[in-house]
């Protein structure tokens, strides 16, 4: 499973995790973490390069050069548990179909068949 970038509308693959230490106010870019962390931002290359952070702040680079990170045995294992989780819920009840049935006499406005009586053109009208 391939992390894309936490950037909005930015689907490049993740490359580095970048965490925060509000405390010392620093933030720190460092290889991809081997399974997304609350809180932590994963980045691509480009955004990795150009992220900033506020003006008082510290910014430690731990990785230079930017690698994808090939699946680890977390994600795939991480993969397998999801797959085995939801495989365990059961499918919800299906639900009847509501079948209904309208004719033109049912729809309000409008006017139903109308009969009348067509002459016999043989003889016999009664």
């Amino acid at each position: 499973m391939v992390r894309q970038c936490s950037r909005t509308r930015c689907n490049e693959r993740a490359v580095v995790t970048m965490t925060y230490d509000y405390g010392e106010a620093t933030a720190v870019v460092g290889p991809l973490s081997p399974v997304a962390q609350k809180g932590a931002l994963d980045l691509c290359e480009e955004h990795a390069q150009s992220v900033t952070v506020p003006r008082g702040w510290s910014m430690v680079r731990l990785v230079t050069e930017y690698e994808p990170a090939p699946p680890s045995d977390n994600d795939l294992m991480a993969l397998a548990d999801a797959i085995k989780e939801a495989s365990k819920r059961r499918a919800p009840e299906p639900k009847p179909a509501k079948r209904e049935v309208r004719r033109q006499s049912d729809v309000p406005g409008q006017v139903g068949p109308s009969l009348r009586i067509v002459p016999n053109p043989g003889g016999n009208n009664e």
